[in-house]
């Protein structure tokens, strides 16, 4: 079902900061850096040779869920972002085990955006089935 990790993505107060000490803890190449104003959210990217990266995002306001999330679980890891072969058929597995899915189309429907494992599956962080479609 799952290949490995794709990208971790972990939730700051403060993205300059933890966007420093990223770089230099993990090393890396700064490969984006952009605020998405409709999510709510800034983020900085990290990516590594082995095409892997560290997501690093910050709230853009006391209304993103980024924000709310911090303020439910602190800092840390957000979300999981899964690399696979077949997000079709991944997401069919993860229907089969009874999973709340974030974005599930429903059976028979074609996945037309990213699907998530509902952070109440997984101890308070989302997993992001990586490869998904988007619109």
């Amino acid at each position: 079902m799952f290949n490995g990790i794709k990208g971790v993505f972990i939730r700051v107060n403060n993205i300059e900061d933890a966007t420093d000490k990223y770089l230099k803890v993990f090393g890396g190449k700064l490969v984006q850096r952009h605020k998405f104003e409709d999510l709510g959210f800034d983020t900085s990217v990290i990516e590594y040779n082995n095409d892997t990266f560290i997501e690093i995002i910050s709230p853009l306001g006391d209304s993103s869920p980024v924000q709310k999330a911090l303020d439910k679980f602190g800092e840390g890891v957000h979300l999981i972002a899964m690399d696979n072969d077949d997000p079709a058929q991944t997401v069919n597995d993860l229907r089969a085990m009874g999973l709340n899915l974030i974005n599930d189309p429903g059976e028979g429907s074609p996945i037309t955006q990213q699907i998530f494992v509902h952070p109440k599956e997984l101890n308070g962080m989302m997993g992001l089935i990586s490869g998904t479609p988007i619109d």
